[in-house]
């Protein structure tokens, strides 16, 4: 499986360069000040690139799969849902490295990599219907190479997504960083951490000095080879924020400023950006 500590390439959407220009300037340049090579996705129709570009598993293979979610499927919104294949048709990248799993709806931002599994969450069922549980997930290990880790959707009335880059990431080794669910829900983080500790993990919560709304946009943070971005998001947990975030990697941890677009939106770093080796 490869992961997003590998990755030397960055990609944003066409649409956060025009609408978020002076932020779309700042993350580029410190990803570049790092080596990593920044480009732009054309012909797409929202910010969030994560979630509809095809999800690289090795250097020679890409899951493409059918991006139409349901919280994108009312007539109102619906202009917002991005055909991968626009952007993807200006990569250069050889068609033959395409698994095609494009009969499966699915988020990129509800797949977070780590060596032993891919983490979604329960939502993929509600989504394949169509599916028998048990076929579904054999699809999806077979096209992955790597087995299928379930966890349970947060809250389905408050977070439409459904993803699980918002609530966990990998660390190294067997250790993953969470939101600090504990503080605000416990119930539900016993729940999210038994399932992860019966998988062999070790959980490490995000240390905040208070309950956030928004403690979920550090964990969605963009990591690539050399570097890791966080949101600064001028709150006072800015700083603890960073303060955790750094002692559990090896490589640098810089915050940039946010856009407005995360607090709007609902979507940080991680969601905003599709990162690659190439």
């Amino acid at each position: 499986m490869l992961l997003s500590n590998e990755t030397n390439k960055v990609y944003f959407s066409n649409c956060l360069e025009s609408h978020c220009g002076d932020f779309f300037k700042r993350i580029k340049a410190v990803l570049e000040q790092y080596s990593i090579e920044v480009g732009v996705l054309q012909n797409t129709e929202d910010y969030w690139c994560r979630d509809y570009m095809p999800l690289q598993v090795a250097e020679d293979r890409f899951v493409k799969y059918r991006y139409f979610p349901n919280y994108l499927d009312k007539p109102y919104v619906c202009g917002y849902r991005t055909e991968v294949e626009k952007p993807w048709s200006h990569l250069g990248i050889d068609d033959k490295f395409l698994v095609d799993l494009s009969d499966i709806t699915l988020d990129g931002g509800n797949m977070v990599k780590t060596p032993y599994h891919v983490i979604m969450t329960d939502k993929i069922f509600t989504e394949n219907k169509n599916f028998k549980r048990n076929v579904l997930i054999r699809r999806l290990e077979d096209a992955f190479q790597n087995e299928v880790l379930i966890v349970p959707w947060y809250d389905p009335q408050k977070d439409l997504c459904g993803h699980t880059d918002g609530m966990v990431r990998y660390i190294k080794g067997c250790e993953l960083l969470t939101d600090n669910y504990s503080k605000f829900n416990a119930p539900f983080a016993e729940r999210l951490y038994n399932i992860l500790e019966q998988k062999g993990y070790n959980v490490n919560e995000l240390e905040l000095p208070y309950v956030s709304d928004y403690s979920w946009a550090y964990i969605n943070f963009l990591q690539t080879s050399k570097v890791i971005v966080i949101p600064k998001l001028n709150l006072l947990s800015d700083a603890s924020a960073h303060e955790d975030l750094s002692s559990f990697f090896d490589i640098p941890v810089l915050q940039v400023k946010a856009p407005t677009l995360i607090k709007k939106y609902g979507g940080a770093y991680n969601c905003m950006s599709w990162n690659i080796k190439g």
